[in-house]
C-alpha cells in the first residue's frame, strides 16, 4: 500500500511540475484526436494525414503565440480595465498581424491536406481545427 501511495504521489507531482510546452502539446494532441475522430478516415489515410495535421496545428499555435503572450503580460491591466493607449495599440496590432497571416497559413495547409484528403475532407479538417474544445 505504501508503494502504491508513493507511486501515485510521484505521478501527481510530475503532472503538476509539467512544463508549459508539454501542456501545450497535450492540448494539441487533444485537438488532433478531435479532428481525426470527426473526419472518420480510413487507416492508411489516417496515417498519412495525422502528422500533417499535427504540423499544421503547431504552425497555427506558433502564429498565435505572440498575441497570447502579450495578452497574458497585460492580463492585470485588461481585467482592471486600465489599459493605456499604447497597450491597446500593441494588442490591436498583434491581433491584426495574427489575423492577416492566418488565411495564408490556412490556404497553404488546405492545399497540403488535399494531397491525401478529398477537398471536402480538407475543408472539414481546417474547420474542425478551429472549433472550441
Amino acid at each position: 500500500m505504501k508503494q502504491f501511495t508513493l507511486i501515485v504521489a510521484m505521478l501527481v507531482s510530475l503532472a503538476v511540475a509539467m512544463p508549459a510546452p508539454t501542456l501545450a502539446g497535450s492540448k494539441r494532441d487533444a485537438r488532433v484526436a478531435y479532428v481525426m475522430k470527426n473526419l472518420k478516415l480510413k487507416g492508411d489515410v489516417q496515417e498519412k494525414f495525422k502528422p500533417m495535421l499535427d504540423a499544421y496545428l503547431k504552425e497555427l499555435s506558433d502564429l498565435k503565440e505572440p498575441y497570447k503572450q502579450l495578452k497574458n503580460e497585460l492580463e492585470d491591466a485588461i481585467n482592471a480595465n486600465k489599459l493605456t493607449a499604447a497597450q491597446c495599440d500593441q494588442l490591436f496590432e498583434a491581433k491584426q498581424k495574427q489575423e492577416e497571416q492566418e488565411p495564408a497559413l490556412n490556404r497553404k495547409w488546405y492545399a497540403k491536406f488535399k494531397t491525401v484528403l478529398s477537398a471536402q475532407q480538407a475543408y472539414k479538417a481546417i474547420k474542425l481545427s478551429d472549433d472550441k474544445l
